[in-house]
């Protein structure tokens, strides 16, 4: 079920994430720009983005297991601390594939220069109808991958 996790970010990724990137692209484009430079940087978009995701797909799933816990609890959020390198990667994975699409939110509040504590709350009737559309059974997967 921990891969069920994996297929959610990939599915972010291709359904969000690259959409983006190539609606931008093409929206930044001019009328000078051939065909095939355009087709290339979506390629590039593509990749970087792919690149992006198996980085952070180990702390993505660290932040959905940890927010999937406390929401348990009967708490919605979680805090991350951007000093702790760990924290900063679950952080930017949360921020980075689920808050810019909605479906999570999040805020920061400053903890000195330029350091900062984000709390993150998913968006979890969103997200589970993300996951469904994935072909992922997310509370299952989530708690199968509870350390």
């Amino acid at each position: 079920m921990a891969d069920d996790i994996r297929r959610l970010l990939d599915y972010i990724v291709t359904q969000y994430a690259v959409r983006d990137e190539q609606r931008a692209i093409d929206q930044d484009a001019n009328a000078a720009e051939g065909g095939d430079v355009i087709a290339s940087d979506k390629a590039q978009a593509v990749s970087r983005t792919e690149e992006q995701a198996d980085d952070l797909a180990g702390p993505f799933r660290e932040g959905l297991v940890m927010a999937w816990a406390r929401r348990s609890q009967g708490d919605g959020a979680i805090q991350l601390d951007d000093r702790d390198p760990e924290q900063d990667r679950i952080a930017d994975a949360l921020i980075q594939f689920l808050v810019s699409y909605d479906l999570a939110d999040s805020h920061s509040e400053a903890t000195g220069p330029r350091n900062y504590i984000y709390t993150i709350a998913v968006d979890w009737p969103r997200l589970n109808r993300v996951a469904q559309a994935a072909g992922v059974q997310l509370d299952a997967a989530l708690a199968d991958a509870r350390p």
